[in-house]
């Protein structure tokens, strides 16, 4: 094989794996180079191999910038992985089936931040529409997404609450902040206040230390 079995990538990989049981997604962040397009790709392999093919067959949707296609269709290849579509991220309007889908990868998901998007609105309902497919079991198999992203947290808190949406509920999360919804509207008001009422170095600290809680408290539990 002309890939290195490394170890910190198939740990990655096992507990983004968990993570996507667990919680329906997870945040897959990383410098650039350290081979996220190979720890998803193989994820992918395993949930496929999880669900039960060749009798069930998964079929994943990956979302990336034009530039990383190419790159994309060359690892899925390599590792085997069909029954897939790779569109653009400014194509997601073309997708009229998203209930064909049962996992979701999305590269570059920092850039869906912004919730009032054309963009963001149609990521979400292909996140949120629940899948047809059936497992073997006859229970339905559950969507599930993964983030990729170098920088998860950007500007102000609820830019990580709208990323969390397109797999978590908003107001019965998996995680131990049963309402997402409201914990971001608290910290958006914190942070607001923060910039509006101090200044230097008491403004930057206030901030730091509200960051601080939510990479704790959320982006920690649900990043790989």
């Amino acid at each position: 094989s002309k890939y290195k079995r490394l170890s910190y990538q198939m740990d990655a990989v096992k507990q983004g794996f968990l993570l996507l049981q667990e919680h329906n997604g997870f945040f897959l962040a990383d410098v650039v180079g350290l081979g996220k397009t190979v720890i998803a790709t193989v994820i992918a392999k395993k949930y496929r191999i999880h669900n039960g093919f060749p009798k069930y067959l998964s079929k994943t949707l990956i979302i990336v910038p034009p530039r990383l296609k190419l790159g994309w269709k060359k690892t899925l290849k390599d590792f085997d992985i069909r029954d897939f579509d790779i569109i653009s991220c400014g194509s997601l309007h073309k997708v009229e089936d998203p209930d064909q889908y049962d996992l979701v990868i999305v590269d570059e998901a920092h850039k869906f931040r912004n919730k009032d998007s054309l963009g963001y609105d149609a990521l979400q309902k292909i996140c949120k529409t629940p899948t047809r497919k059936r497992l073997s079991d006859g229970t339905r198999a559950r969507k599930r997404v993964i983030l990729i992203s170098a920088t998860p947290l950007n500007n102000r808190p609820s830019d990580i609450g709208h990323l969390l949406m397109l797999f978590q509920d908003g107001r019965d999360s998996t995680l131990g902040i049963a309402n997402l919804d409201r914990y971001f509207k608290r910290k958006d008001k914190a942070f607001q206040k923060a910039l509006r009422d101090l200044t230097g170095n008491d403004s930057k600290d206030a901030v730091k230390a509200l960051y601080g809680e939510i990479r704790r408290n959320v982006i920690e539990p649900l990043t790989v």
